[in-house]
């Protein structure tokens, strides 16, 4: 189930892709320490490994890679870092942006980054976002 769900998160990524016109290199003060929380035959995803939020918002990323580089409009991509809300006590994620990049770990160039549009909801059973949840809200 998970397999399935994550291949459709990746699909919708991909086809809503565009590359950024003169993209610049990051500068990423500090990478986030990252805990591997699912894989496959084609990625690897991991959530941002902090302390778990029991109470209120907090913050936190995941990071799919990929184990062959995709290439979307003329550009390699090998990960794509989401940012996101998550709200344990009531267990709703909102995903705020997915950030693409040119090497693996959220690193390199950065390829494209775009909000989602996403709303806050209740992760269906058995998905990417439930497993984000648990593992980030210390459930797991």
């Amino acid at each position: 189930m998970v397999k399935a769900r994550a291949a459709i998160l990746l699909a919708s990524f991909l086809v809503a892709w565009t590359p950024a016109a003169g993209a610049a290199p990051i500068a990423s003060p500090s990478p986030p320490s990252w805990k591997q929380i699912f894989e496959d035959g084609q990625t690897i995803y991991y959530v941002a490994a902090t302390s778990p939020g029991q109470t209120g918002e907090s913050d936190t990323a995941s990071l799919l890679e990929f184990k062959v580089p995709q290439v979307v409009g003329g550009a390699q991509v090998w990960s794509v870092v989401s940012h996101m809300k998550l709200n344990c006590e009531q267990k709703q994620v909102v995903t705020l942006d997915n950030t693409s990049y040119a090497q693996q770990m959220g690193t390199g160039r950065v390829i494209q980054s775009q909000g989602t549009g996403d709303a806050w909801h209740v992760p269906e059973p058995g998905s990417l976002g439930e497993l984000i949840w648990n593992t980030a809200c210390g459930k797991n």
